[in-house]
Parts: structure tokens; C-alpha cells; sequence
């Protein structure tokens, strides 16, 4: 079980640090200057995503919530909206116009990791394991 941890911690970084390479070298050699730092969304959209991979692996175990993490999912995608905006507000609201190149790379790693945190998360939960609380 800790290898399969470990082993899906090291596919969720490897794919990030992929990701986050392979639009900075797109984004870089289509010369394009965007008023947010792409580090900065990855960055955000990385340790969000990990913190809630993380998090989901402690509460899977706990019969309480066992059956509501389906639900805390949906709650924590409202939630990383609600940061995103509050954390990149200036350089995102505050601009006159995003071009239609600007806002696929910021739909990008949005997107990257909807889907990474999707499939590690419905892993998880598809899991039969032993609760701890079932005594």
C-alpha cells in the first residue's frame, strides 16, 4: 500500500514537472508575453492538487468520511476556484483583455490537473480498502 502511495506521488510530480516544461517551451517559442506568471498558476495548481491528493489518502481510511468524499471533491473544486481568483486576482481580473492565446495557457494547467486530480481521486475511491473505524 505505502508503494502504491509513493508510487502514485511520484507519477502525480513527474506529470506536473512534464506538464509545466512542455507549455513553457510551447508558450516561450510562440514568443508570448502573458500579464500572469505560468509558474505561478502551475506552482498554485500543483500544491493544491497534491495537498488534496494527500489529504484524500488520511480521510480514506476513516469510515466517516469514507462515503463523503465524493462530495468534500466537489467542495474542494469550488474551493481551488475561490483561491485561484484570490490569489492571481490583480494580474487576471484587473487586465483590459486576455487575448485568445493567453487564456488557453491559463486554461492549460487548469485543465492538466482537473483531470490528474479526477483520475487519482476516482482511483482512491474505486479502492476497496480496510476502515479503520469499522471495529
Amino acid at each position: 500500500m505505502i508503494k502504491q502511495r509513493g508510487l502514485y506521488s511520484i507519477i502525480f510530480i513527474l506529470f506536473s514537472l512534464v506538464g509545466y516544461y512542455v507549455h513553457t517551451g510551447v508558450f516561450v517559442s510562440l514568443a508570448n508575453q502573458a500579464p500572469f506568471s505560468l509558474q505561478g498558476v502551475y506552482l498554485y495548481h500543483g500544491v493544491f492538487s497534491f495537498l488534496l491528493f494527500i489529504i484524500f489518502l488520511a480521510l480514506l481510511n476513516n469510515k466517516k468520511f469514507k462515503d463523503q468524499l465524493g462530495f468534500l471533491y466537489l467542495g474542494s473544486v469550488a474551493l481551488k476556484i475561490i483561491g485561484f481568483c484570490l490569489i492571481f486576482y490583480k494580474p487576471i481580473f484587473k487586465a483590459a483583455s486576455f487575448t485568445n492565446k493567453e487564456s488557453v495557457n491559463l486554461l492549460i494547467p487548469i485543465a492538466l490537473f482537473l483531470i490528474l486530480e479526477v483520475f487519482f481521486i476516482s482511483k482512491l475511491l474505486n479502492k476497496k480498502t480496510p476502515l479503520k473505524n469499522d471495529r
